[in-house]
């Protein structure tokens, strides 16, 4: 299936969110009971849609930054900053939809001040911003296990939104959240051609006028913001801003201008994909999204390996 056809996911999946699920086919002109389990869906739909395509631009964008092709949006440690921030709001009893999403910013962009800093000191090069991310990662994974223990009563909400889940999000939540997920993804996307220069060399780059220390720490702020954003309304959500990029390198080319687009329409659909499933692998709708896109990533990550390495 080539990149074109792939667009097409996207709003098959989104339709068949708003009228599949554990309550049945819904009628989109029905009132009462049908008319409010409709705006759930929809809310779930476009919180899925948003989060998937906010965690694609971010693990595009580090894919080419770090020339990695397995690194991910929690690589440099964001994803488990903005979980403390949020975790550490709801200790104190905050839940506030503002809250929330502020508590996650500061959080993920926290965790990424002091792994660029600590990278900074050592050149900051692609291979000191991953290890000081996956060091900070393992140190705040830690933490967030610690204050969950004594969340008491809301340890159980808070558990299933740690795996990763769209069922408790709030229209409030995605008003604030949006606009960061977008505007973190449309900053990697003015910097495509520069991303482009970077992956041939920090030399080659150099020599284009792009400013490689600068640039990373660009990229690494962008993805940051979209992925802090993402987690304050569903919650760490794993393997799709891997996988999204691959399946767009394999459908549109190498050149990342035209990988990019199409790895921010797959990622959220695997997204919306993983939540409608999640509706019939749990009644409620409550199965952990990281489980359902582990469950479909990893095939197909094995796959285009193989096919990659052929």
């Amino acid at each position: 299936m080539r990149g074109g056809l792939l667009h097409l996911l996207l709003p098959v999946f989104f339709a068949l969110s708003l009228f599949l699920g554990p309550y049945g086919l819904i009628n989109p002109f029905s009132h009462g009971l049908g008319a409010f389990v409709l705006e759930l869906r929809l809310l779930r739909a476009l919180a899925a849609s948003l989060v998937g395509l906010a965690l694609a631009a971010s693990g595009s964008g580090l894919q080419a930054l770090l020339k990695n092709p397995l690194a991910d949006p929690y690589i440099l440690g964001v994803s488990s900053g903005a979980a403390l921030g949020v975790l550490a709001t709801i200790a104190a009893g905050f839940i506030w939809p503002l809250a929330v999403s502020l508590s996650a910013l500061l959080g993920g962009l926290a965790a990424l001040a002091l792994v660029m800093a600590v990278s900074s000191a050592l050149g900051l090069t692609r291979t000191s911003m991953v290890l000081a991310g996956v060091a900070l990662s393992y140190a705040l994974s830690s933490i967030d296990m610690i204050i969950m223990m004594d969340l008491g009563p809301a340890v159980q909400g808070s558990l299933a939104w740690l795996f990763g889940t769209v069922a408790y999000a709030l229209w409030g939540e995605l008003a604030y959240a949006a606009p960061l997920m977008a505007a973190g993804a449309a900053w990697i996307f003015l910097r495509a051609g520069h991303l482009e220069s970077l992956m041939l060399g920090d030399d080659v780059a150099e020599s284009m006028g792009v400013r490689a220390r600068r640039l990373r720490a660009e990229v690494a702020v962008a993805s940051a913001l979209s992925t802090s954003a993402a987690v304050a309304v569903a919650g760490p959500v794993g393997f799709v801003g891997l996988v999204a990029p691959w399946i767009a390198r394999l459908g549109s080319g190498g050149a990342f201008r035209r990988i990019y687009p199409l790895s921010l329409s797959l990622g959220a659909s695997l997204t919306v994909a993983a939540d409608l499933a999640s509706r019939f692998v749990e009644p409620g709708g409550m199965a952990p999204l990281t489980s359902i896109t582990a469950l479909m990533g990893a095939p197909v990550l094995v796959y285009l390996l193989a096919r990659w390495r052929g």
